[in-house]
């Protein structure tokens, strides 16, 4: 209620703005976008793994290509490269850790210091291939998401209101500025 309040009076504002100068005399700023709304007017893409769905049908890579764009589909199969490495590099972890786990367990139990210091050579390893693990799949999934995005947002229709400063340059300086309202409509 208070942000329809708020918009209310700031639509008002500008209003009494225009009512006391002519419109060619007014000068219109823009603040910020703080509204966005958008309505989707084909199916609603996201990502699935490594691979891409409309409306929760997986789609293939024809498909994609096909709805996307050839440079935003060089993008996908980046992605899904960037994703597949990921997935190469958590298996290279759970492996390394889990090998080193049990060669350092089985050094201890026997008192094989030795055996424990061999240890840390998988250790080593499963503590590189962590943050390539991270790093791999976070970037292949957020460029698979801007490509679900991408579509996304060229299949919608967006309204944005964004508050606004009026100056008129015909009125006192004390009283030249104004606030109101600007409304867009993007197709």
């Amino acid at each position: 209620m208070k942000k329809l309040f708020l918009s209310m009076m700031l639509v008002l504002a500008g209003i009494s703005m225009f009512a006391q100068c002519n419109y060619n005399e007014t000068e219109t700023i823009n603040v910020s976008n703080q509204l966005t709304l958008s309505t989707l007017a084909g199916g609603h893409m996201e990502r699935d793994g490594r691979h891409l769905t409309l409306d929760g049908r997986q789609l293939s890579d024809a498909e994609v290509k096909q709805l996307v764009g050839s440079q935003n589909f060089e993008t996908y199969l980046g992605a899904q490269k960037q994703i597949t490495t990921g997935n190469v590099f958590m298996g290279v972890f759970i492996g390394t850790a889990a090998a080193a786990a049990a060669i350092m367990v089985t050094g201890a139990a026997t008192d094989n210091m030795d055996l424990v210091y061999l240890g840390y050579i998988p250790a080593i390893a499963a503590d590189v291939s962590l943050p390539l693990w991270i790093v791999f799949s976070s970037i292949g999934k957020g460029r698979m998401n801007w490509v679900a995005n991408e579509y996304n947002n060229s299949k919608s229709v967006s309204f944005n209101l964004s508050p606004s400063v009026m100056r008129c340059n015909t009125m006192p300086d004390q009283a030249n500025l104004g606030v109101g309202m600007t409304f867009s409509v993007n197709f």
